[in-house]
């Protein structure tokens, strides 16, 4: 009997460790875990760590697809586009596919991170789907990755979105747009002249 017990504890015990923080609570009145692209993963970079530009916030960011979190200084251990957006934002909704295919045409040599600021799950999930969107996604419904960054460049990011940043290996943002919708072109053209990373059309 006492074996029988110690079994059955020991069985829950591997059960419970299962349950981490990292199940996505429900959003929107929705059970459903959120779909979409994958989180940010860790990537090798080959490139010399830039010493120019701002260093990126040290702070934990939430992904996307789940309720895990990532470090905010894995965006660096790669050159980066980081495109802050929200569903809300029609001149954003206009550029992200021109980043899709800038993602496709770059194949891995500089990576995207998309960043939904201040918007419901739902509604991100909806322009996800409908532009078929691949790179990663972190979300930020409370903007406080938005702030650490505007603090880091010493403007507001979030206040006019789009937004995109570039990113050096080292994790130093050396350059931050804010403007007209991009398109590729124009993506490819500060990809050169910021990261040093030329990508065919």
């Amino acid at each position: 009997m006492k074996r029988l017990l110690t079994g059955l504890v020991v069985a829950a015990l591997f059960a419970l460790s299962g349950c981490t923080g990292d199940a996505p609570a429900a959003d929107d009145g929705a059970a459903a875990a959120p779909a979409g692209p994958p989180c940010l993963t860790p990537v090798e970079s080959p490139a010399a760590a830039s010493k120019d530009g701002k260093p990126l916030p040290a702070m934990a960011v939430k992904c996307f697809d789940g309720g895990r979190y990532v470090d905010a200084a894995l965006l660096g251990n790669a050159p980066t586009i980081i495109n802050l957006w929200g569903s809300y934002c029609e001149p954003c909704r206009t550029e992200l596919p021109a980043f899709q295919r800038f993602v496709t045409a770059a194949g891995g040599k500089v990576r995207v991170v998309g960043v939904v600021v201040k918007d419901s799950r739902s509604a991100a999930q909806s322009v996800i789907d409908d532009k078929k969107l691949t790179f990663p996604m972190l979300e930020d419904r409370d903007q406080q990755f938005s702030i650490a960054l505007s603090q880091a460049v010493g403007k507001p990011v979030s206040s006019a979105l789009p937004a995109t940043l570039f990113v050096a290996p080292g994790g130093r943002i050396v350059h931050t747009y804010q403007g007209e919708a991009l398109d590729e072109e124009k993506i490819r053209a500060l990809t050169a002249g910021y990261l040093g990373i030329e990508v065919s059309a």
